[in-house]
């Protein structure tokens, strides 16, 4: 990697990006979506006629390049600067160029490598850089681990959004559901109900989403690969966690129609943190025994798929793209908020995953 020269050729006013669906979502939802200490950072962009500071950070590239785009939005985790994107089609290679500052050079190359130098500029932020991995013995066994990180990346995801609802309901329980002092304002309002709903609400649904996943295009070939009834207790555990989840929202309804602060309002508080208790533990020791079980046994089944002619040695990204198109209202709808879940490095892995499937679908 090295200095790229002449600077790329600006053409107009930054106008807006044109993501795939489910990156456009991430850096939207970035600014107004706060879950948790995992949230996005809020976006320190500048218009054109201000970016000319010692400290604003410049990306040139292609308003549809996904490279420029993760570069982008890992600034975003980084809020220590001004951004500055200029649109341009004259980036050497067609690969986006980054200026750190104004007395930096001017880089370019390989999204990993650009965002590498992120993390150096500035230390002590989040890394956003993916960890090294090491080199794949085969084909199988690289198609089989960029499926078994995109399965880990959303039980992460799902995990943390538990706890956050877990430790706000724990909280709530803790005031006492009821009025602070005589006469006075309830210190569990309604709004803070109607927000918790929001929040299981939607990490019921891409829990929900992720499990239909593993059932239609994991668990079946899995079983084909190891031996019937690999995974019959992760299918037992889907269907178990089911009724728990059902009744959570249930009892968050409940709550809605009680009056604030009444015994029979905290009743039912108390209730449903056992309950969120439960369900958190449940799923944690689901999602460990899937990861220690079930997703070694994945490079088998690229193995097994190749033996009977259904892939090629050129389709590695395939597989996963169809675990992602399996997630449909994830990475639509809801992806601001599975994003919000995970770690900034973390993120960026995923959106990495997502960019690999979308690219794949415009050069089929």
């Amino acid at each position: 990697m090295g200095n790229c020269s002449p600077s790329p050729r600006r053409r107009g006013r930054p106008t807006s990006p044109h993501l795939p669906r489910s990156a456009s979502a991430t850096a939207a939802g970035a600014a107004t979506t706060t879950v948790s200490p995992c949230a996005l950072a809020r976006s320190p962009s500048v218009s054109a006629a201000a970016g000319d500071g010692e400290d604003v950070v410049r990306v040139y590239g292609s308003d549809g390049c996904p490279v420029a785009w993760r570069i982008r939005v890992s600034l975003l985790y980084k809020a220590a600067a001004p951004v500055h994107f200029t649109p341009s089609e004259a980036a050497p290679l067609g690969r986006p160029v980054l200026r750190l500052s104004a007395s930096d050079p001017e880089l370019c190359g390989t999204a990993d490598e650009l965002l590498r130098h992120v993390d150096a500029r500035f230390e002590g932020k989040p890394l956003v850089a993916p960890p090294e991995q090491p080199a794949r013995a085969s084909a199988a066994a690289a198609a089989a681990e960029e499926v078994a990180e995109l399965v880990r990346l959303q039980h992460r995801s799902a995990e943390r959004h538990l706890e956050g609802v877990a430790s706000k309901v724990a909280e709530m329980v803790k005031k006492g559901g009821k009025k602070a002092g005589k006469g006075g304002k309830l210190v569990v309002e309604g709004a803070e109900v109607r927000r918790l709903g929001k929040w299981y609400g939607d990490a019921m649904e891409v829990m929900l989403e992720h499990a239909r996943m593993e059932e239609t295009v994991l668990f079946p070939d899995i079983q084909r690969a190891s031996f019937p009834g690999v995974c019959d207790v992760a299918n037992e555990q889907h269907g178990r966690h089911l009724p728990m989840m059902n009744g959570i929202k249930e009892d968050i309804k409940t709550l809605l129609t009680l009056e604030l602060g009444s015994s029979l309002f905290h009743e039912v508080l108390v209730n449903l943190s056992i309950r969120l208790k439960a369900l958190q533990d449940h799923t944690k020791e689901h999602f460990k025994e899937e990861e220690k079980e079930l997703l070694p046994r994945l490079e088998g089944v690229r193995r097994m798929q190749r033996e009977e002619g259904n892939v090629s040695d050129k389709s590695n990204t395939a597989w996963a793209s169809e675990a992602m198109g399996a997630m449909e209202m994830t990475h639509s709808k809801l992806f601001a908020f599975f994003m919000t879940g995970l770690l900034p490095q973390e993120a960026m892995q995923y959106l990495d995953l997502c960019v690999r499937e979308y690219t794949e679908k415009i050069d089929k």
